[in-house]
C-alpha cells in the first residue's frame, strides 16, 4: 500500500504542476480608469497599486500584469472604448464633462456586458452617485478609505464573479460569501477578505514553493462572492454549497424587493439546514440578533464595534481554516499551534496522541490544506482512514513523512525583503517598509514624478526646484507596530493622551526597522522632519490638516545610537498621535472609523541653513491656486501665497506673516499702509535647535523649536533680502536694512527684485497642481537661498494636497444685504450654498471678550461644543480675531475638534482688534475641505455688519463668563456666494427664495 500511496503522492504532485493553467481562466487584463491625474496616482503610484498588481504577477508567472489606460473626460473613455476592448471600466467622480452615471449609461450602450464600477473617495461624493445610479448604471459602487487595497479587492471581485463556477467544478476551489448591501461596509470587508485570502495563499510560500506550485496556489484561493439582497444570496449557496468555505451575513438587507431586519437570521438558518457545520457569521449593528445567532451555532459582531474589521478577521482565522492549524483535545483544550507546513510537521511529533486522533477522524488536517489551497496534499489524505493504520503512532509516522516529503519535492523560492543596501544619501525619495506612502507621502512622490515629468527642476537659474530627500515608513510598519501583543486595543480604548504616549513610547519598533534607519542615519547628518503621513490625510475633503504631530530633530549627535533613538522616539510619537482624543474626534467628526487609520511617517531632510545653533530655511510657507478673500482688485485665479521668515510652522499655525499674489506679487493685502505693516509685520520665528543634540522627542511637538527675534535673523545674515526698516523720523519705510530703524519683515526684495523668483516659481508650481490634480490645490515649501554664488539656491516642495472647489452658490440680492433682516452681512465670505437648520448660535460677546483669556475661552467653547455634537445641533459660531489661530493674541486658538460641531463660523473684528483672514493655516484647509461657510466682518472698514445689539437682546439658554449660548424656534437662512464673497445670515423666520448658480 505505500509503494501505491507514494505513487499516487508522485502523480498527485506531477498534475498539480500540469492542471494549473485550467483554472481561473478569465483574468482582468485592461482596465479604463476614468480619472484626474491625481486620482490616478492616488490609486496606482502612491499607493502601490501598480506593485502590489506587479508582484502578484510575477508569483503567478504570467507574462504581464493588468494594464491600466487612463483619461481624464467621460468623452474620451467613450472613444477609447470603440477602438479596443476592455475588461473593466472604473470610474471616478470628477470627471469634468459629464456625470459618471451618464458616462457608465453610455459605456453600456456600447458594450452592454463590460462591467463598470464607480469609486467615491467620501461620503459626500457617495451621495452623489446613489443619487445618480438611476436604472442601475453603474456594476457597483465601492466607497474609498485610503486603502489601495480596495483596487485590487474590485478586480478580484469581478474575476471570483466570473470563475467561481468553473473553478469550483475543475478544481474543487473553496467559495466565501459576503452577504451586506451597505456600499461603506462592503467596501471594508472586500479588501480585508481579499488580504486574508491572499496571506493564506502566499503564507506557505515563505518556505519557497516553487513557481509553478505558486500559480496554482494562487489561482485555486477561495473565491469570494458578494450578494445584495435575500435572492442573489441563496442563488450563490445553491450553486457552491458543496465548496462553501463559510458565510459572512448582514443582519438586515433586501429581501422580496424590502430590506427585513429577519433576513440575515433567515438565511443561516437555511444554510445550517443544509449544512450544520458550516461556518457562519452575522454582522449587524444590532445587538438583539446575538442570542439568535448563538441559537443558529453562528458567530455574532455588532457593526458598531471600535474593532469590527478585528472581529471579523479573528472570526474567519478561527472558523474558515485560515491562519494556524490549532491542535486541541477532544476537550477542546488547546496543546499546539502550526502556522505552516514546517511547523506542522514538527507539532505534529509532539502532541498527544488523543489529539492527532481527534483531527484525523474529523477530516480537519485536509480541511486545512483544502482552506489553503493544498488540493493535492489534501486529497492525498483526506481518504486515508484511521482503521488503515495499526495505531496512532502510524498515524502520527504517516503524516510527518507526507508532509516532509511533500516539502522536500518543492522548490524553494526567494522572497526579496527591503534592503538597507537601498538606503542612499543622494536618494530623492525612498521607502522603508511595506504599505501605503499615506496621504502626504503619496503626495510628495506625486509631484516628485511630475517635477521631474515637466522638468521643472532647474526651469529657474541658480534655483533647484526639489522635493528634499525623503524616506517615508510605510503603513505596514505601523500595522506591525500596533499589532504586538494587546496594543491595538489599548490605544482604541479610552485612555487619556498621556498614557497613550506611555504605552506607545515603551513599545519596542519591528527589529528589521531599526537596522534599516541605521543604515539611513548613518548618510544622513542633516537635520529631520519627522511627519505624519495617515492614509486619511491630505484628501479632498478630510485634509485632517494640523491633527497628527511633526517633529524637528536636529539629528546632531555624535553617537549613531543616540540618534537613532531620537528618531524611533520621533516615530513611536507620531503613531501615538493617531490615538490622541483630539485624533479620534477629528476621524469620527469625518465618518471615519479609528481602527481603519493606518500612519506612514515622513522622515524629510529640514530644507535650511546653519546659523550658530539653529537650522532654518530662509523663508517657508504656503500657496494656494484659488484666492478665496481676493482682494485689492485681485482675481481668484492669481492664487495667494502666505509667507513667513523661518519655518513654516509660523503661517500654518496661523501666526503673523506676509500675504501675496504669485499673479500679481506687488498687492500685499494687509501691509497697504505703514501702519499695517508695522501692526501685521512678524516679529518673531522659529527655527530647528541643533545645539542640543541630547534632546530627546516629547509630547510637545516645539520640543526641539527655539523661538528667535529678527535681531537673531540680522545677525545670521537671513534678514536682509526680505527686511525692511521703519524710519520712526521720516514715518518711512525703507527697503533693505542698512538704516537705522525698526526692523521689519517685508519681502521687499524678493516680491520687487530679482534677488529670488519665489512668486514665478509658486505661480508655475501651483498652475501644474491644479491641471496635475483636476482640483484647487495647496502646496507647502520652504527655500534656502544660497550663500554663495557657486551653489544654486533651494526651493522645498514639501506637501501638496488638493482643495474644495466649491458646490453651487445662490445668487445673494443686494439689498438682502442692507436690510435690517440680515444679522450677518459681508463681502469677504469664504464657501458657497444655502444653510438651512440652524436654530442655534454660539457667540462671545463684546464686551466680554479678553485678549489676555483666550484660552479659557477655547476651552468653553470646546465643552460646549461638544455637548452640542452629542445631542447632534449643529451651530452658528462667532467671535472675535482668527479662529483657530496658534497665536492667541490674534484670536480664540481653538483646535478643529474643539469646534467641529459649527456649520457656519464668524470671525469679526473689534474697535481695537482687528486681523486679517489666515488662508495658509491648518484651520483654513480643514474649514475649506469640510466646507464650512466662513464669514469674515470687517466693521472697522465699512464694507460689513453683524447686529450685536439684537444678540445681546436675545435670551439665552446657556452662558458662561465668555459666552453665551441662544436658540431659536425659526432656523436662520444663510447664504453665501463664494463668487463674490458675499455672505448673509438672516434673522429667524426670514424666508428667501434662491437658485443656486
Amino acid at each position: 500500500m505505500d509503494d501505491v500511496f507514494w505513487s499516487a503522492f508522485g502523480s498527485e504532485t506531477a498534475e498539480r504542476f500540469r492542471g494549473f493553467d485550467h483554472l481561473m481562466p478569465f483574468r482582468v487584463q485592461e482596465i479604463l480608469l476614468v480619472s484626474s491625474m491625481y486620482d490616478a496616482f492616488t490609486l496606482e503610484e502612491g499607493g502601490r497599486l501598480t506593485e502590489l498588481l506587479l508582484s502578484e504577477y510575477r508569483e503567478l508567472n504570467l507574462s504581464f500584469a493588468p494594464h491600466i489606460s487612463r483619461v481624464s473626460t467621460g468623452e474620451e473613455a467613450l472613444q477609447l472604448l470603440h477602438s479596443r476592448r476592455f475588461d473593466l471600466v472604473l470610474t471616478m467622480t470628477r470627471l469634468g464633462d459629464m456625470e459618471a452615471a451618464k458616462l457608465a449609461r453610455s459605456v453600456k450602450d456600447i458594450h452592454a456586458d463590460l462591467p463598470v464600477y464607480a469609486l467615491a473617495f467620501n461620503p459626500r461624493e457617495l451621495q452623489q452617485l446613489e443619487r445618480t445610479n438611476q436604472g442601475q448604471a453603474f456594476d457597483r459602487i465601492f466607497l474609498w478609505s485610503g486603502d489601495v487595497r480596495l483596487l485590487l479587492a474590485i478586480i478580484k471581485h469581478h474575476e471570483d464573479q466570473r470563475n467561481a463556477g468553473h473553478d469550483t467544478k475543475l478544481g474543487d476551489v473553496r467559495v466565501i460569501l459576503l452577504i451586506e448591501d451597505s456600499i461603506r461596509f462592503y467596501s471594508s470587508y472586500l479588501p480585508l477578505l481579499y488580504v486574508e485570502v491572499l496571506k493564506q495563499t502566499l503564507s506557505l510560500m515563505d518556505e519557497g514553493w516553487n513557481l509553478s506550485h505558486r500559480l496554482l496556489r494562487m489561482r485555486a484561493r477561495p473565491k469570494i462572492l458578494l450578494a445584495s439582497t435575500f435572492e442573489a444570496a441563496w442563488t450563490i449557496y445553491e450553486a457552491h454549497k458543496s465548496h462553501m468555505l463559510g458565510v459572512i451575513c448582514d443582519g438586515r438587507f433586501p429581501w422580496n424587493g424590502q430590506k427585513r431586519d429577519d433576513a440575515g437570521v433567515e438565511f443561516v438558518w437555511r444554510a445550517k439546514e443544509v449544512d450544520p457545520h458550516m461556518p457562519a457569521v452575522l454582522q449587524s449593528s444590532s445587538l438583539e440578533l446575538a442570542p439568535k445567532a448563538q441559537q443558529l451555532d453562528a458567530g455574532f459582531i455588532h457593526k458598531n464595534s471600535p474593532r469590527l474589521l478585528r472581529e471579523l478577521r479573528n472570526f474567519m482565522l478561527d472558523n474558515f481554516g485560515f491562519g494556524d492549524f490549532v491542535f486541541r483535545m477532544p476537550t477542546g483544550d488547546e496543546v499546539g499551534r502550526a502556522s505552516d507546513l514546517r511547523t506542522l510537521a514538527e507539532q505534529l511529533a509532539v502532541v498527544p496522541q488523543e489529539s492527532i486522533a481527534h483531527h484525523a477522524q474529523h477530516d480537519h488536517f485536509s480541511n486545512w490544506l483544502r482552506a489553503r489551497a493544498e488540493f493535492a496534499l489534501a486529497r492525498l489524505l483526506r481518504p486515508r482512514k484511521t482503521s488503515e493504520f495499526a495505531d496512532i503512532e502510524q498515524i502520527r509516522e504517516f503524516l510527518i513523512a507526507t508532509i516532509n516529503r511533500f516539502r522536500a519535492e518543492s522548490q524553494r523560492g526567494i522572497v526579496a525583503d527591503f534592503s538597507p543596501n537601498l538606503f542612499d544619501s543622494s536618494s530623492d525619495f525612498v521607502r522603508i517598509g511595506g504599505g501605503s506612502l499615506g496621504g502626504k507621502g503619496r503626495g510628495l512622490a506625486f509631484m516628485n514624478s511630475v517635477l521631474n515629468r515637466y522638468q521643472v527642476r532647474d526651469r529657474f537659474p541658480d534655483v533647484i526646484i526639489e522635493v528634499p530627500r525623503t524616506a517615508v515608513i510605510g503603513t505596514d510598519v505601523f500595522d506591525e507596530f500596533i499589532g504586538q501583543q494587546n496594543l491595538r486595543e489599548l490605544v482604541l480604548s479610552p485612555l487619556d493622551d498621556q498614557e497613550i504616549v506611555s504605552l506607545i513610547l515603551n513599545a519596542k519598533l519591528p527589529p528589521a526597522i531599526y537596522a534599516d534607519l541605521e543604515t539611513f542615519l548613518e548618510q544622513v547628518r542633516y537635520p529631520l522632519a519627522v511627519r505624519s503621513s495617515s492614509m486619511l490625510e491630505d484628501s479632498q475633503y478630510q485634509p485632517f490638516a494640523g491633527v497628527y504631530s511633526t517633529y524637528m530633530l536636529g539629528n546632531s549627535h555624535d553617537d549613531l545610537r543616540v540618534r537613532l533613538d531620537q528618531l524611533c522616539d520621533a516615530i513611536k510619537l507620531v503613531y501615538a498621535s493617531t490615538f490622541t482624543r483630539s485624533a479620534k474626534s477629528y476621524i469620527e467628526a469625518t465618518g471615519n472609523r479609528v481602527e481603519e487609520e493606518k500612519m506612514a511617517v515622513i522622515v524629510q531632510q529640514v530644507v535650511g541653513r546653519r546659523h550658530d545653533n539653529f537650522d532654518y530655511p530662509d523663508f517657508a510657507g504656503v500657496g494656494l491656486s484659488t484666492n478665496f478673500y481676493p482682494a485689492a482688485g485681485l482675481e481668484p485665479e492669481d492664487g495667494v501665497a502666505c509667507v513667513a521668515l523661518g519655518l513654516g510652522c509660523t503661517v500654518v499655525e496661523g501666526g503673523k506673516c506676509l500675504r501675496f499674489s504669485p499673479g500679481n506679487p506687488q498687492v500685499t493685502p494687509g501691509f497697504e499702509t505703514i501702519d499695517d505693516m508695522l501692526k501685521n509685520s512678524q516679529r518673531i520665528f522659529k527655527a530647528v535647535n541643533v545645539g542640543n543634540p541630547d534632546a530627546y522627542p516629547e509630547p510637545d511637538t516645539d520640543f526641539n523649536i527655539a523661538v528667535l527675534e529678527l535681531s537673531d535673523a540680522e545677525r545670521h545674515g537671513t534678514l536682509e533680502p526680505i527686511g525692511s526698516v521703519y524710519s520712526h523720523e521720516n514715518n518711512v519705510i525703507y527697503d533693505g536694512i542698512h538704516r537705522p530703524g525698526a526692523r521689519l519683515v517685508s519681502f521687499a526684495h524678493v516680491l520687487k527684485s530679482d534677488i529670488f523668483p519665489l512668486a514665478a516659481i509658486l505661480k508655475l508650481l501651483l498652475e501644474l497642481g491644479q491641471r496635475c490634480m483636476s482640483a484647487p490645490v495647496e502646496i507647502e515649501f520652504a527655500v534656502a537661498l544660497s550663500d554663495t554664488a557657486l551653489h544654486p539656491h533651494r526651493f522645498g516642495f514639501l506637501q501638496i494636497r488638493p482643495l474644495v472647489a466649491g458646490f453651487g452658490a445662490p445668487d445673494i440680492q443686494p439689498e438682502l444685504l442692507d436690510s435690517s433682516a440680515s444679522l450677518i452681512a459681508t463681502s469677504v465670505a469664504l464657501g458657497n450654498g444655502r444653510v438651512d437648520g440652524i436654530r442655534d448660535v454660539v457667540y462671545v460677546p463684546r464686551d466680554r471678550f479678553d485678549r489676555g483669556k483666550t484660552m479659557v475661552i477655547a476651552d468653553q467653547v470646546a465643552a460646549l461644543d461638544r455637548q452640542l455634537r452629542e445631542r447632534e445641533i449643529p451651530y452658528l459660531l462667532i467671535g472675535p480675531g482668527r479662529w483657530g489661530s496658534a497665536d492667541r493674541w490674534l484670536g480664540i486658538p481653538v483646535r478643529w475638534d474643539q469646534i467641529s460641531g459649527a456649520q457656519v463660523i464668524v470671525e469679526t473684528d473689534l474697535e481695537d482688534f482687528k486681523v486679517t483672514p489666515s488662508q495658509g493655516s491648518h484651520f483654513f484647509q480643514n474649514l475649506t475641505s469640510f466646507q464650512i461657510a466662513y464669514l469674515t466682518v470687517n466693521q472697522a472698514e465699512g464694507k460689513s455688519h453683524l447686529d450685536w445689539d439684537w444678540l445681546d437682546q436675545q435670551p439665552a439658554v446657556a452662558e458662561t463668563e465668555y459666552l453665551r449660548h441662544l436658540h431659536f424656534d425659526e432656523p436662520l437662512l444663510i447664504l453665501v456666494d463664494g463668487r463674490s464673497g458675499q455672505g448673509v445670515v438672516c434673522k429667524p423666520g426670514v424666508e428667501v427664495t434662491t437658485e443656486l448658480g
